[in-house]
């Protein structure tokens, strides 16, 4: 688990080309975090429309945050 979360927040650093060097591993850390929160959220509720919208939201949130 431990090398499988290192190698993703690896991953999702080199695709934040626009964030500066200083704060690309604080935003690939919270933009994984905030995914992994949005799945099992989004799996736990048996209402398709809330699911929904919690994976949308936190995709906007993500997006907003990282420009």
């Amino acid at each position: 688990m431990t090398e499988g979360l290192r190698a993703q927040i690896g991953r999702i650093e080199q695709a934040l080309p626009a964030v500066p060097a200083a704060e690309k591993r604080s935003a690939a850390i919270g933009s994984w975090a905030a995914v992994v929160g949005a799945v099992i959220l989004a799996r736990a509720v048996d209402d398709p429309q809330l699911s929904d919208e919690v994976l949308e939201q936190t995709r906007a949130w993500i997006d907003a945050g990282i420009k």
